[in-house]
């Protein structure tokens, strides 16, 4: 009967600690609960300890226990495999150990560290018998249930151990249902401030109150300084968050660390953070785009010629005084555009650049767009100033390939002249594969943008038509002769041929010709005819 009572007895008490363990879904009060439980269903007296796997170390730790020092419990941490808690995590099986011998043969790998805390924790008792339970659900061990008995008289018995395995049990699925219940809880906290930080910097955008005033309330949010950088070139680093506007980078920000060194919420601040830096962006880049366009128009009302008072408006705008002189300069990629269409920061840092130079060199500029091009009006020029700006242009730039035309001095009132000279000038450049071409420095080749190409055409062939008969080493003896000014000795050396032969030349293509080099006249049209010709089977080539 007292058998059979007891029995009952167990059975009833499972059941109670069935019910108890599912209504909590505390960590610490199941722990506890298991404690209890396991107490008053070992009829041996004996010392219960719970250790639960760290995932984060990868060590077991001190979760709960009775008649143990829990201090020195708390320094212990058991690696996969050391000790009797380590094997017995490792094979997810109970083990019953009923002889001191086979504990001590299991023990034997514990840690010097690991046995100084142990043996304190115990209170230095020699464990005489003990057994250990994992705690297992759907193949996961989540720790396991120690107990030690420090008696000789009292030793544990296999149906000990199997009571303790059905605690052990609705322990794992109590602690399974905990773990999802503080998952979701996270996961519900984690949301509530992710929504708390969306409103901030919403707050913010709605304010327009600027991408400093964002960089300062993130950098409270993860306590970590934070660097805005328009650079969008650089490359990839850890320590680097992308602001992206579709696939366009518009700049980053920059940290003291990794950017996955960052907990998940400041991982979340920060993305959330790129969106009203990238819609503050996008805004001063359409603000940029009106006053570039506004600068256009300046710029058409000077061409076009204005009344006096908005003359002075718009020497007002550029800060030029009515009396100085301007210089147009035309800025073009060579073989591609010097912005992509869909790129909007590319064209803005372009421009930028071009402002913080010519600023830098003391020069008012009036700088704007006209499709791909970038036009550069220049006040009071001076040729060291224009140079100066063209050569820091292409160091800062010196990834892309960039042409200059560059239209002669005028006053304000003939800008558009120099504005057309630039244009031509850009057209020579491209056309000669030249990277700057100064419209004050061509010679005769203005004439090719000029003149009608009809009149081009016939003062050509009136003038050389009988040389297109001779040998080429005519045309090559001319042009010599021309570069050198005429100086028969220089031109024998330099076409390696004798002064006779020379002269042999030289009389046969006047003979040709019907004109004496001599003559001041002939020479001058046969010098423009001819350089013509070369200019334009240069832009035929």
């Amino acid at each position: 009967m007292d058998e059979n009572f007891k029995d009952i007895h167990k059975a009833k008490k499972l059941l109670e600690i069935n019910k108890m363990l599912t209504k909590s879904l505390k960590i610490e009060e199941i722990l506890k609960s298991v404690i209890i439980a396991a107490t008053e269903l070992i009829d041996v007296s004996g010392v219960f300890i719970i250790y639960l796997y760290d995932e984060k170390t990868k060590t077991l730790k001190f979760a709960e226990g009775q008649d143990v020092n829990k201090e020195a419990f708390e320094k212990i941490a058991f690696a996969p495999g050391e000790s009797i808690a380590g094997r017995v995590f490792q094979e997810k099986k109970s083990k019953l150990f009923t002889s001191e011998e086979e504990i001590d043969d299991y023990m034997k790998n514990m840690t010097a560290k690991n046995y100084q805390y142990y043996y304190k924790g115990i209170k230095e008792r020699k464990i005489k018998s003990t057994f250990v339970v994992p705690i297992v659900n759907k193949n996961r061990c989540y720790g396991m249930v120690v107990v030690n008995n420090f008696s000789r008289k009292n030793i544990f018995t296999k149906e000990d151990m199997q009571v303790i395995e059905v605690v052990a049990d609705q322990t794992a699925i109590a602690i399974d249902n905990s773990n999802v219940y503080q998952d979701l809880k996270e996961k519900n906290n984690l949301l509530r401030q992710s929504y708390a930080i969306h409103n901030q910097f919403y707050e913010l955008i709605i304010e327009g109150r600027g991408i400093e005033n964002v960089i300062s309330l993130l950098e409270k949010i993860i306590e970590s300084p934070v660097q805005f950088d328009h650079e969008i070139e650089e490359p990839y680093k850890e320590n680097i968050f992308p602001i992206v506007r579709g696939n366009e980078r518009l700049g980053l920000l920059k940290f003291e660390k990794a950017f996955n060194d960052f907990s998940y919420m400041s991982k979340i601040a920060i993305e959330q953070a790129s969106l009203p830096i990238a819609l503050e962006l996008v805004k001063n880049n359409a603000l940029f785009e009106k006053e570039i366009h506004f600068r256009e128009e300046v710029f058409n009302q000077l061409m076009e010629g204005i009344s006096d008072r908005d003359l002075q408006h718009a020497l007002q705008y550029v800060k030029w005084k009515k009396d100085w002189n301007v210089q147009c300069m035309i800025m073009e990629g060579k073989d591609k555009s010097l912005w992509q269409l869909d790129k909007l920061i590319e064209k803005e840092r372009f421009i930028q650049s071009i402002e913080r130079i010519s600023q830098s060199l003391g020069i008012d500029s009036l700088i704007f767009t006209r499709t791909f091009q970038v036009i550069v009006i220049v006040p009071e020029p001076k040729k060291i100033r224009l140079h100066e700006l063209i050569k820091q242009t292409q160091m800062y730039w010196s990834n892309m390939e960039i042409i200059y035309g560059i239209g002669r001095e005028t006053n304000i009132k003939d800008l558009s002249i120099s504005y057309q000279e630039a244009i031509r000038s850009i057209g020579y450049a491209k056309h000669h594969q030249m990277e700057i071409v100064e419209y004050a420095m061509l010679g005769v080749e203005r004439l090719l943008y000029e003149v009608d190409e009809d009149v081009l055409k016939m003062f050509m062939h009136d003038k050389l038509q009988h040389l297109y008969s001779l040998d080429e080493s005519f045309i090559e003896t001319l042009q010599v002769f021309i570069h050198l000014n005429k100086n028969h000795k220089q031109t024998a050396e330099h076409l390696h041929i004798h002064a006779n032969t020379l002269y042999y030349r030289l009389r046969k293509i006047e003979e040709a010709l019907d004109i004496q080099f001599d003559d001041e006249k002939d020479w001058i049209d046969f010098v423009i005819a001819f350089r013509l010709y070369v200019a334009s089977n240069k832009k035929d080539g």
